[in-house]
């Protein structure tokens, strides 16, 4: 049997969709994943079909289909999923590459045995399994598409619009993507481009700023910048400050944002700087700072997805240091390449590789710019025509512009969102009741209420009439309100019960408490704890203080400083502190040894949810250690340390069973085995079975109980496309539990488990209208709990 001559790329790039195919999409954003998250590249449907077009005469996109190719058919062969020796030959002679060579090569050689045959027969299914997934997206013409180009029939006239440049937000809606690609409704180009200015206090941005708008270098030392400076709002003409530029047939309007010193880490441009952003970098060559805490922030505000990054080594007093340009780019493939290092003085006018800086940002500012249907631009203006001296918007008068511009009623559910991608406006509420037209007087404001020494000598509690008071004559009172309101949705402060004030983790007393200073210092007594991460992300303290902020977590105001806190249970306490410079958060028990299971958890779950919310850190990269008469022993599991904890009564067998953690030999509570760390499992006598540990905490759940549980994996499942395979597999088992009818003890163990840890993220019980809106916005808690529940069973 021989196996056609087809185009090798078009079908390498078929197999990255087929290895994805078992992740079992359910949304248009998992649809890419299938099709090119083998590869790495970022999950939108414009990934793959640019995949795809790319296997046709397109030299543009070739090697974009070859890069796809190489790792996912390397992947495929370290899986020993697919022979694909083949494949893996002709696709590693990279450098020989051309679209010419692609068409003349066989993806695979002759499949004449009968094992050749089942596997060819393997993939063909997958293959079928694919594109039906695509089908019941809605996505029948990428399908269909993908067919011909599988049958190396020619496409239709629209394949063309496989190449826009089109918005994410467009991208992963089905109908949207329909209207553009194959109806080929009208698309505009987003002209406006923000170019942001990142990096420590006094690293030379501001300098930079000046720089890039033609403005002569005086004073060498500048006042630091408060909050962002957005230079008056003015776009810049790069093209008539700088005469070597050649403007093409893109019109290009830059907007500089300066950002002053740890700005960015108060995380409030998360919310709407999604798209048409260059990121610039600015490090001090003096202080020979590392960009990498940066650089990790940013991927955060992306949330993972490539970007254009330039980073600046501002070169002062011939101090003339350089970066680990190879590291770097090992470590940030989806921000850095080759040519995003620069290096020359922002103080000096005339100072070498300021000209090769502009020129790449100008290239970055056309590369950014992405295209919308027209009707997404329309009301926008039409907000900005009716609405231009408002900076608040209730949501119906919202609905109202939007059907009124795009006469599609449907349009009221996705517009406002990809109104907020796009940085036009900004929702204040958690129901979606107001939206701010001016995004940027949202943050200004917010900046000033959270460095407002009102704020800070009342250590960060205070009543809303307070907040109105205070600002009368600045920010409207009922603005005050909606400004609090936009605070609170993005975790920056919290409603407490007691009264109607409000509690800002940041502006929290700096000095931590007389109580935790003691515990910390006398680790001997109870038990110390790390978590080692690669970064904190973007406001980590204010997060995790928000989700803590409920019964069973922090129970005072008292009990927060700006860097930590203190958890409280029967007679037992946990402080938790974060050492920022070296990303390490630790945490130190003291009092009942039964109570630290539970203090553990609680922290466990919570820290887990707002790490792993942002997508920029991976589970298996939060490590958990224990220290010991000072010495570290990593423990690999922290839901292992948990169950461990639920058997011990003392420090002698605690240490016995960390050291043996530490060492490779695991208790294994599902079947009373011991790992002795050479593969060998042999049974030990004074094992317990976990669920002696469980049993402690589980009971029966209530109806409502299971029901809310039952909302809940019900809504995880609608977005398992966005989940790692690990966490499906986990919601899976308690869909399952969920559905046995008998009442099998692991089942009841399990949800037992499940609603333990749910419960801390829920706060308080909620209509299902309401957990299921819960579990779209606080998906990383969610299934952080869950899984927690899973690996202790």
């Amino acid at each position: 049997m021989k196996v056609p001559k087809q185009n090798a790329a078009l079908r390498a790039s078929a197999h990255a969709a087929t290895l994805g195919a078992d992740t079992h999409a359910v949304s248009a954003v998992s649809a890419a994943t299938c099709a090119a998250g083998v590869a790495g590249k970022a999950a939108s449907v414009y990934t793959y079909t640019e995949v795809v077009v790319s296997a046709t005469a397109v030299e543009r996109a070739v090697h974009d289909a070859s890069a796809i190719a190489v790792t996912s058919v390397t992947d495929a062969c370290s899986a020993n999923k697919y022979s694909a020796a083949v494949d893996y030959k002709l696709i590693s002679q990279i450098n020989a590459l051309t679209p010419k060579w692609w068409y003349s090569q066989p993806l695979w050689e002759c499949a004449e045995s009968d094992a050749d045959k089942f596997k060819l027969a393997e993939i063909n299914q997958h293959w079928f399994d694919f594109t039906q997934q695509l089908r019941n997206l809605d996505l029948d013409f990428i399908a269909n598409d993908l067919n011909d180009l599988w049958e190396s029939k020619p496409l239709s006239n629209h394949a063309k619009n496989y190449l826009e440049a089109f918005s994410y937000g467009e991208l992963n809606d089905p109908a949207i993507l329909r209207r553009l690609i194959l109806e080929g409704e009208t698309a505009e180009h987003i002209h406006a481009v923000r170019v942001l200015l990142l990096g420590p206090g006094g690293a030379g941005k501001s300098s930079l700023a000046d720089r890039l708008q033609g403005r002569p270098l005086v004073e060498q030392d500048k006042k630091l910048t408060v909050g962002v400076d957005y230079l008056n709002h003015q776009s810049l003409n790069l093209y008539k400050i700088f005469g070597y530029l050649r403007q093409e047939y893109k019109p290009l309007d830059l907007y500089l944002w300066d950002f002053g010193g740890q700005t960015i880490f108060h995380g409030l441009h998360r919310a709407f700087l999604h798209e048409n952003c260059v990121y610039v970098l600015v490090v001090d060559s003096r202080h020979e700072q590392a960009p990498d805490e940066w650089l990790y922030q940013i991927r955060e505000i992306t949330k993972g997805r490539a970007v254009t990054t330039l980073l600046v080594t501002n070169w002062y007093e011939k101090c003339e240091t350089r970066q680990n340009e190879v590291r770097l780019r090992r470590e940030f493939p989806d921000l850095l390449d080759e040519g995003s290092f620069f290096y020359f003085s922002c103080h000096e006018s005339d100072a070498p590789g300021f000209k090769d800086f502009v020129q790449a940002l100008e290239k970055a500012c056309l590369d950014s710019q992405r295209m919308v249907l027209k009707e997404t631009l329309d009301v926008n203006e039409a907000l900005q025509q009716q609405y231009q001296d408002d900076v608040f918007l209730e949501s119906a008068d919202l609905e109202d512009i939007i059907e009124q511009v795009t006469r599609r009623p449907e349009s009221v559910e996705t517009l406002p969102n990809k109104l907020e991608q796009l940085g036009f406006l900004v929702r204040v509420d958690s129901d979606d009741q107001h939206y701010c037209l001016k995004p940027a007087w949202a943050v200004d404001n917010a900046y000033a209420v959270l460095y407002s020494p009102l704020l800070r000598e009342a250590k960060g509690v205070l009543k809303l009439k307070t907040l109105q008071r205070e600002f009368k004559g600045q920010i409207a009172t009922q603005h005050m309100t909606h400004l609090v309101e936009f605070l609170q949705m993005r975790s920056l402060c919290r409603k407490l019960t007691s009264d109607d004030g409000y509690f800002f983790p940041d502006a929290a007393p700096a000095d931590e408490l007389p109580e935790a200073s003691e515990l910390l210092g006398d680790k001997a007594q109870g038990l110390a704890i790390r978590f080692d991460l690669p970064y904190l992300p973007l406001g980590f303290h204010a997060a995790l203080v928000h989700r803590l902020f409920v019964p069973g977590g922090i129970s005072s105001t008292a009990d927060i400083w700006r860097q930590g806190f203190i958890l409280r249970k029967n007679h037992s306490r946990a402080v938790v502190h974060y050492l920022t410079r070296k990303s390490v958060v630790e945490l130190a028990l003291a009092g009942d040894w039964q109570d630290f299971a539970g203090l553990l958890n609680t922290v466990l779950v919570n820290l887990k949810a707002v790490l792993l919310e942002g997508k920029g850190i991976r589970e298996e990269q939060i490590v958990p250690s224990v220290v010991l008469d000072q010495q570290v022993f990593s423990v690999h599991s922290a839901e292992r340390l948990v169950g461990v904890l639920g058997q011990i009564n003392n420090r002698p067998q605690l240490v016995e069973e960390i050291k043996a953690m530490a060492a490779g030999k695991v208790t294994n509570y599902y079947d009373s085995t011991h790992n002795e760390g050479d593969g060998q499992y042999v049974t030990h006598s004074h094992d317990v079975e976990m669920n002696q540990f469980l049993d402690k905490s589980e009971n029966t759940i209530t109806t409502d109980q299971r029901q809310q549980i039952a909302v809940i994996v019900d809504e995880l499942l609608k977005q398992a496309g966005s989940l790692p395979a690990k966490e499906i597999i986990a919601v899976g088992q308690v869909k399952e539990a969920l559905e046995d009818k008998g009442g099998k003890p692991e089942s009841r163990k399990l949800l037992g488990s499940v609603w333990n840890g749910l419960k801390d993220v829920l706060g308080v019980t909620k209509t299902t209208t309401d957990i299921a809106k819960f579990a779209m916005e606080h998906q990383a808690g969610i299934v952080g709990a869950i899984t927690t529940a899973v690996a202790l069973l």
